[in-house]
């Protein structure tokens, strides 16, 4: 059973699934060079399939991560999304003439029938040669999917935490026996990964692309001017099982309404999400400086999710924890919660962001067909994410002739890398197979020699990163141990780079 999962929208993805097995997964971005592509994933289809060795008529099912995608008319959105699929991001500012393109569309769609969402997403697979069935799921749902299943254990504590997603921002859940049961849900008025976004673009950056700049920069900061502040705009209930946020919670649904039509008319069209957070922000944080607010929202985020967190693991009984949604790309929060005493291990999806939900949704759709069988879907531990395409000595050996790169082949490659290193030569590492998500872990990585007290100013420079980045440190696994302290509980989260260095 080929079962294709797809993330439309912001980090479109592709996931090709045979039989509960990830044959290919693919996000856009590494096929179009759009970071966080917005749009769907055409190309990244056309290739998992081709790796696959797989025809479109192979493909029965279609899995959306999303069901809300799905439901009414089509919009401005879904326009983006399928016809000019990479043209713009929507999570930020736009220029005014798509503000007016916005407007009217929504006018239209008020006194006109319109085509149906469901009608645009048939138009894109049409695009790819499929006419498969579309099915969709739950955002969070599909984000608990893929950390429950690729953990590998039959039972563990499932959390889900971003900025939102069908209507929520956070939810736990117990994975037991092929089946997900949720406790608790946050909404996404209440959304933590909100608020980390909002300071991202307070600090000029790009919302739901740059809030690892925030991580990097709260390293600089003084979280305690700012931290009291912070908890005025998103904070924990008194027994700490639930996340709400007081600067919404007296906010009347009229007030709401007007705030989002007023930022709507400014061309901030996310800033509509939470107008009111962006106002509070922009006086709370007047006069502060940038590195101090990165710390305050770094350490509440911390001390939030730790807490909620505790309270369902104290609850629940349960120590082993799965993860996954945008939240948990932040190594600190996922130190944070490994260092529950409770806790005794945790797995974060190696594609923990929406890109991930493509491959949660193919695991959910053939675990429901698998239960029509009175069988399920046995959780399994993924030992790697080297998921895209890889490529032939001779066809390397073919790129560089043609490019006119001088180059030479050593007898022993391993070696020579290290030396290389050793000699304070920046190495360009491409072998095997495409690693999948977020992470660079070696098969498209830029290796360079820790021991360098300097590294973090000239070679961010070179790369033309923000100059506070911080750079992931790697060894042999045999000598892990004696390079990182407590490394046991944390060597398998590790492997994918989810967890901060010890």
């Amino acid at each position: 059973m080929y079962i294709l999962g797809i993330n439309p929208g912001h980090d479109a993805t592709c996931t090709l699934v045979k039989d509960g097995q990830v044959i290919s997964a693919i996000a856009e971005e590494r096929m179009s060079r759009i970071k966080y592509h917005f749009g769907f994933p055409y190309q990244s289809v056309a290739e998992c399939l081709r790796l696959g060795k797989c025809k479109p008529s192979d493909i029965e099912t279609v899995v959306f991560c999303f069901n809300s995608i799905l439901k009414g008319k089509g919009n401005i959105g879904h326009i983006i999304m399928v016809n000019e699929s990479g043209s713009i991001d929507p999570s930020n500012e736009f220029p005014i003439d798509f503000l007016w393109r916005l407007a009217t569309n929504k006018i239209c769609n008020k006194f006109t029938e319109g085509k149906p969402a469901q009608i645009y997403f048939h138009e894109a697979l049409k695009k790819c040669g499929l006419t498969s069935k579309i099915v969709s799921y739950d955002h969070h749902l599909c984000h608990a999917a893929s950390a429950y299943f690729d953990f590998g254990y039959d039972e563990c504590l499932v959390v889900t935490a971003d900025g939102a997603g069908d209507g929520l921002s956070a939810s736990v859940s117990i994975g037991k026996s092929g089946r997900i049961e949720r406790l608790h849900a946050v909404s996404d008025d209440n959304s933590l990964g909100r608020v980390y976004s909002a300071v991202t673009s307070l600090m000029g950056f790009k919302r739901n692309r740059h809030e690892g700049k925030i991580t990097g920069l709260a390293a600089y900061g003084n979280p305690d001017q700012l931290v009291d502040k912070f908890y005025q705009a998103i904070n924990l209930t008194a027994d700490h099982s639930d996340i709400y946020s007081p600067i919404w919670k007296n906010t009347t649904r009229l007030k709401k309404k007007s705030m989002k039509l007023g930022a709507f008319l400014k061309g901030l069209y996310y800033h509509g999400a939470h107008p009111l957070l962006m106002d509070f922000l922009d006086k709370e944080c007047a006069g502060y400086k940038r590195d101090d607010i990165a710390a305050a929202v770094q350490k509440i985020s911390e001390d939030i999710m730790a807490n909620y967190i505790r309270y369902y693991v104290k609850k629940t009984g349960m120590s082993k924890i799965a993860l996954a949604g945008g939240i948990f790309a932040n190594v600190r929060i996922n130190q944070r919660i490994l260092e529950i005493p409770e806790v005794d291990e945790i797995f974060v999806h190696p594609n923990m962001g929406d890109g991930g939900g493509a491959t949660g949704a193919a695991y959910l759709y053939y675990n429901d067909e698998l239960q029509k069988t009175n069988s399920y879907f046995s959780p399994r531990r993924i030992d790697n994410v080297f998921y895209g395409p890889s490529y032939s000595d001779n066809e390397i050996e073919s790129q560089l002739k043609e490019s006119g790169i001088n180059y030479y082949c050593p007898e022993e490659f391993s070696k020579e890398v290290a030396r290389l290193i050793a000699n304070n030569k920046i190495v360009g590492h491409f072998n095997g197979k495409m690693e999948y998500g977020p992470r660079a872990l070696g098969s498209r990585t830029i290796f360079a020699n820790a021991t360098d007290k300097t590294i973090n100013d000239w070679l961010n420079k070179r790369l033309k990163r923000t100059e506070f980045m911080p750079f992931a440190p790697i060894c042999l696994a045999e000598h892990a141990d004696k390079v990182f302290d407590n490394f046991a509980a944390s060597e398998y989260p590790a492997n994918f780079m989810t967890i901060k260095g010890c």
